[in-house]
């Protein structure tokens, strides 16, 4: 079966770019944030840059939501910064309770004490993924606050012990905790997870000021290759490892570390709101890549008819893209990956495996 899914991707991808069925929107309720992450690509802090959408504006969208789409068919994820330091998560999740939305939540697990996990899944709490980026010492450092590591285990606990349906931990891969993903998977383990996805941090944002983040070939390809081994040894004891959708890869990697061949699908069946009302893709990429603004603009209008750059990526052939005899098959690399300034991707995964 995944042989033959390899072979009839190219043609999924096309029909799926075609047809564009929403299945996940992100909804950055809030760019507060109360931590400090040295990687953060949005630049979160305590405070808030932007005019915020209003708690009655989020609440007026879920009631749009609720009405226009099929709730069967679409789950929202509420992103941030971090979705529990918003001023009225109360209100929040009785807003997502009324309307009957199927939600989840990313979160740094900091506020995700015992009283607001059981307010969460009284709300209807369906997925929650957790950031665990090393051991104490690591996670700690690279979170910028101290006891952020002790917080993100406990959310991890409280989670498994209300039977979240849906729970993964992701953990952002760099040379200073490379050494730890062995001791990461045993202490997941225990917890009683099966989901881990691991990423690589990548330039942008505030981890292109901190390029001791930032992984070269040898530690790429040392990330890749403890996925596969780790793929090979817990699969029989249903844990489960995988590379995010960080980028293309050689077919090599492909393989050994993906359930599925790549595929970024930005604007293709994910979308975004962000905080100020923005409507875009993934919430990760570009803001020089917003459509629309659901203040002024009616969302699925923008998302049937305005995202014809997410869905046709011609204009990415630019930069390492330009001459390559893989645009085809990665498509200028994932959107989160594109630079504004440099016209083209900031990173080519496979060039930097295959130099």
């Amino acid at each position: 079966m995944s042989r033959l899914r390899r072979v009839l991707h190219p043609l999924y991808r096309k029909l799926e770019c075609a047809v564009h069925p929403l299945r996940y929107l992100f909804l950055e309720i809030t760019q507060r944030c109360n931590l400090r992450c040295r990687h953060c690509g949005s630049d979160c802090g305590r405070d808030t840059r932007l005019d915020e959408l209003s708690t009655d504006e989020w609440l007026a969208f879920f009631g749009y939501l609720a009405v226009r789409c099929d709730r069967r068919k679409l789950a929202l994820v509420l992103t941030g910064g971090e979705p529990l330091c918003h001023p009225e998560w109360d209100r929040i999740l009785r807003g997502l309770r009324e309307h009957g939305l199927a939600w989840g939540m990313v979160s740094n697990g900091f506020g995700l004490d015992r009283e607001n996990m059981a307010r969460a899944v009284e709300a209807g709490l369906i997925s929650l993924t957790v950031s665990l980026d090393g051991m104490r010492k690591s996670h700690d450092q690279l979170r910028g606050r101290k006891g952020s590591f002790e917080r993100a285990v406990k959310a991890l606990e409280l989670a498994v012990a209300a039977r979240v349906r849906f729970l993964d931990v992701v953990t952002c891969v760099h040379p200073g905790n490379l050494d730890e993903l062995d001791s990461v998977m045993g202490l997941l383990e225990r917890i009683g997870l099966s989901r881990w996805r691991l990423f690589s941090i990548f330039p942008k944002g505030r981890a292109r000021e901190n390029e001791d983040l930032l992984m070269g070939a040898e530690g790429f390809k040392r990330m890749l290759g403890f996925i596969e081994e780790a793929r090979e040894q817990k699969a029989a004891r249903g844990f489960h490892v995988d590379f995010s959708c960080e980028g293309y890869l050689p077919d090599r990697w492909e393989r050994a570390v993906r359930d599925e061949p790549y595929f970024c699908r930005a604007g293709i069946s994910i979308g975004s709101v962000l905080c100020d009302g923005a409507i875009s893709a993934c919430p990760n990429i570009s803001r020089s890549l917003v459509q629309g603004n659901i203040r002024t603009d009616d969302f699925l209008t923008v998302w049937e008819e305005r995202f014809q750059p997410f869905r046709d990526r011609s204009w990415l052939r630019k930069g390492p893209c330009a001459d390559c005899a893989h645009f085809a098959a990665c498509q200028g690399n994932s959107l989160h990956l594109y630079d504004e300034q440099l016209g083209h991707t900031v990173l080519c995964t496979y060039k930097l495996l295959c130099d």
